[in-house]
């Protein structure tokens, strides 16, 4: 019997999430209508929900375990989100509850459901584009690569034999080419990575071919190469380097948001006993 398709697991997730919070909704209306503590309901299921999709995290970050593929936890996982994200509004329906204390840790949640949701939309679409980049490069190598690329073009000038247009080559290399391979790229390109730096110096390199001699002209061609490649690997590292922020950001809030949640259940029951 052939597995279902992707599509096929992704509607049924989905109709079982939905048929989750609908019967959690329908028993928080039952309840609040015996006037029961509504409250101790939803956060009790709230603190279950969080310890849970902790767990899952953890599990997805250590794949040797023999429990199931990676890649079934995470649906789990964002499933899971998505019901506690429901359920975290039957609890504190204004969003932002009462308290410093309550207020803070209402703000940590909304702060991991949104880095949820971020790396949600993250996984899928920065695989994509890190793999149309010629050449894959680990994060751990990426300032060795730069290195190489950086004494690659100081020997291409060195090589360079005194001619007309070396003066013009050098001159542009030390000013423009010299700081773009041997520096890190900006915050704002990490942040927004782009290629107005890429398009800039291939445009000023095409440009000073007229000025150039054969020989010359064929350095700058090898410049250009050397300008694509390590835009290239910057684009690498600015993604990467999100996903990795990313995974510590959403991981430290989450061991906040579990300790705040346990010791809010601690301080709820010792007021109500």
């Amino acid at each position: 019997m052939p597995l279902p398709s992707f599509r096929h697991r992704r509607r049924i997730a989905i109709a079982l999430t939905l048929f989750a919070l609908v019967v959690m909704l329908g028993i928080v209306w039952i309840q609040t209508g015996r006037l029961a503590n509504v409250a101790v309901l939803t956060g009790g299921t709230l603190l279950c929900c969080i310890l849970l999709l902790a767990l899952f995290g953890m599990r997805r970050r250590i794949p040797i375990l023999p429990l199931g593929s990676v890649s079934t936890w995470t649906q789990v996982h964002i499933y899971m989100g998505f019901f506690t994200a429901g359920v975290y509004w039957m609890h504190v329906p204004n969003l932002i509850g009462n308290g410093i204390f309550e207020c803070t840790l209402s703000i940590i949640f909304l702060l991991v459901t949104g880095s949820g949701f971020y790396g949600l939309y993250a996984s899928r679409i920065l695989p994509k584009r890190l793999t149309a980049v010629e050449g894959q490069h680990r994060f751990e190598r990426v300032d060795w690569h730069r290195g190489q690329i950086a004494d690659h073009a100081r020997k291409l000038l060195e090589e360079l034999s005194v001619h007309v247009g070396i003066a013009v080559l050098g001159s542009f290399y030390t000013e423009h080419l010299n700081p773009f391979f041997n520096s890190r790229p900006s915050l704002t390109y990490v942040l927004v990575p782009n290629g107005g730096r890429r398009r800039r110096l291939l445009s000023d390199l095409k440009d000073l071919e007229r000025h150039l001699e054969s020989e010359g002209r064929g350095t700058a061609v090898k410049f250009a190469a050397l300008v694509r490649r390590r835009d290239d690997l910057d684009y690498q590292f600015a993604l990467q380097l999100r996903l990795r922020l990313w995974v510590t950001f959403h991981s430290l809030l989450t061991f906040a948001l579990v300790a705040g949640g346990l010791i809010h259940s601690l301080l709820v029951f010792r007021f109500a006993g």
